[in-house]
């Protein structure tokens, strides 16, 4: 091959660089001539610098706006894990109740061939949703049909019910992990007046804590009586995760206790007791694993958030392997808030810090009050301070580039020089109020927008690459739980006065 050599066009072009170009005497070129090249060199040059700098600076912006930008929102996503005979698909209620549900008796909805768990909800949207988690987590473990209760809550969200995929992607997640699990509003239909279904019993055994007030059995007509029946292990371990699972699979074990109990109670065992068919438990709220409760935790504990456990190899072990909220690490860490939801929360963030995205280096802070100061008998000194949050959060900011955003959620809305303490401190503070919220919810979600908000609050919540919250609040226990297994980041909770 021949090697490419460049041809000078004209005498000049020698000055530029074209080395094969013919030599010119100096003596044949006139001084003009020489001043009129070295200044067009000189203005290419400067041109070039000019143009080069310009392409730089384009560059660094768009690196520091890639890098600041979050892209990504919610859990990671997960291998894909489907069921193998049903071509990809995972099965739904169409195929996991009979043809007659939802129906006027709960036995008439159920298919025969198979085994179902469920339990009814309790608590705040946040403990309905946690001990919804802990349902579908012992279901799998025990190959059973989760059946999800309803969700109602008069004291905080007014007198309307929903089921959980009006708050989370419940599709996805089914898809995604091959989930087996229906809705009550499925198997037998809202009937709160008890004049278009049948009264049908279901007996439930104890739970893994004191809490056993249901709110919507009997909405759907359901006559709920609790057994508390001990389980294998005794004591602190009959709560563990582990002794739920033999209760289940030792059946003849769990009938030879059930008829001890109901003959010394004289009681008569409902139908569904009385087999294996539909297993019911009072409350299934923050599991834990034997080990966990054999070093000294307790299922009230779960409201302190994470486990920091003492020793060598408590330190080695990771969160999700310490054997507290193993519900979490299981399925909650997998379930997505559903697009509506993200949609709000999203626009309110960025509204609230005033960008136009959501960057990737925040810090999010949950400020629980509202019901904190209801609840406390001593009538003042009820919730923490300003300046502990600020504590909690300082070493946060350490781990975290400068510029770093906090933003701030809270349920106070009244007390004004509260919330001018949080402004003066920088923080930015998502104001509901001033956003219209309520309005865009109302909208969205007719009588249950009241559920949404609260969904919203905790997605916006999730955006933090770290997070500090309210000990003591489900709300931050999650937020804790979704920044640590989707952003992998730090959390820290303030204690409340005691």
């Amino acid at each position: 091959m021949v090697p490419y050599k460049p041809v000078a066009a004209r005498a000049g072009d020698a000055e530029l660089g074209y080395s094969d170009a013919k030599e010119i005497p100096p003596s044949s070129r006139s001084a003009a001539a020489i001043r009129q090249s070295k200044e067009r060199t000189r203005r290419w040059a400067l041109a070039g610098a000019a143009a080069f700098g310009f392409l730089l600076l384009v560059w660094l912006v768009g690196v520091h706006r890639s890098e600041d930008k979050r892209e990504v929102f919610g859990p990671p996503p997960p291998l894909p894990q489907r069921g193998p005979k049903t071509g990809g698909v995972v099965p739904d209620g169409s195929t996991l109740l009979s043809r007659a549900a939802p129906a006027r008796s709960y036995w008439d909805a159920l298919r025969p061939d198979l085994r179902y768990l469920t339990l009814d909800s309790w608590s705040g949207m946040s403990g309905q949703y946690f001990t919804a988690l802990s349902l579908l987590y012992l279901a799998h473990l025990t190959q059973r049909v989760a059946i999800i209760p309803s969700f109602r809550d008069w004291d905080h969200y007014g007198d309307s019910m929903i089921t959980l995929d009006l708050l989370f992607d419940m599709e996805k997640f089914r898809q995604e992990r091959g989930a087996l699990f229906v809705y009550w509003d499925e198997v037998k239909p809202l009937d709160r007046q008890h004049k278009r279904t049948q009264r049908d019993a279901i007996g439930c055994y104890m739970g893994n804590n004191a809490f056993e007030g249901g709110r919507s059995f009997d909405e759907h007509n359901l006559d709920q009586t609790i057994w508390r029946v001990a389980r294998p292990g005794g004591g602190n371990l009959q709560h563990s995760v582990e002794s739920f699972v033999l209760f289940d699979v030792d059946e003849k074990d769990r009938l030879a206790r059930l008829h001890k109990f109901a003959d010394a109670e004289k009681r008569e065992i409902p139908e569904n007791m009385l087999g294996s068919q539909v297993l019911c438990y009072s409350n299934l709220w923050d599991l834990s694993h034997a080990h966990a409760l054999a070093d000294g935790w307790q299922w009230h504990e779960g409201f302190r958030g994470q486990q920091r456990g003492d020793g060598e190899l408590k330190d080695m072990l990771g969160i999700s392997a310490r054997g507290t909220h193993p519900e979490w690490w299981a399925i909650g860490q997998y379930i997505d808030f559903a697009p509506g939801i993200w949609d709000i929360a999203l626009t309110a963030a960025m509204r609230t810090m005033r960008l136009n995205y959501v960057p990737k280096n925040l810090i999010t802070i949950h400020l629980r009050r509202g019901d904190f100061k209801s609840w406390c008998s001593a009538g003042e000194n009820c919730t923490p301070q300003m300046d502990r949050y600020v504590e909690q959060l300082t070493p946060l900011l350490a781990l975290s580039p400068p510029g770093t955003k906090v933003l701030v959620t809270t349920d106070e809305q009244d007390d004004r020089d509260f919330l001018r303490q949080i402004d003066a401190l920088g923080w930015y503070r998502v104001d509901h109020r001033a956003l219209g919220t309520q309005r865009t919810l109302e909208k969205k979600y007719g009588d249950a927008w009241r559920w949404a908000d609260a969904a919203v609050d905790q997605a916006i919540l999730s955006l933090g690459q770290h997070f500090v919250g309210t000990s003591g609040s489900q709300v931050s226990l999650l937020t804790e739980l979704r920044v640590a297994a989707w952003n992998g980041g730090e959390t820290r909770l303030v204690e409340r006065p005691s």
